[in-house]
């Protein structure tokens, strides 16, 4: 079961930034501590984001959501990337930041911004 759990973690990730870049980031987290990497792969992306229940580009925008919110800019980053890979369109992430700004704050949105456009003007 934990090496399926651990693969469809992996396909999952893939989904996102690519499966190269997916296991690259998983070799990278492993340096720091190869249980901690597994867990997170496996339970976080093998099993949270593979539920039955809800389209991955809804996981997507929800991730999204929450960090705008926290002010993680670092993974917002990332799961902006993982986004639009996914097929969420600029639009589509635009409205979100709009959206959200008006329940976490301007200051948050106007965090959001800088890294949408970091993200897109990169592609």
């Amino acid at each position: 079961m934990a090496d399926n759990l651990h693969e469809e973690g992996i396909a999952l990730r893939a989904q996102l930034w690519g499966e190269a870049d997916s296991r690259k980031r998983h070799e990278e987290m492993k340096k720091f501590d190869e249980g901690f990497a597994d867990f997170l792969n496996d339970q976080l992306f093998g099993t949270l984001w593979t539920r039955p229940g809800l389209p991955t580009k809804t996981r997507s925008f929800i991730t999204m959501a929450a960090l705008m919110a926290l002010g993680r800019t670092n993974q917002l980053h990332v799961h902006m990337q993982g986004a639009l890979r996914l097929g969420i369109t600029r639009e589509e992430i635009k409205e979100l930041i709009i959206h959200l700004s008006q329940y976490s704050g301007v200051p948050t949105a106007a965090e959001a911004m800088r890294v949408f456009r970091e993200v897109t003007e990169a592609k």
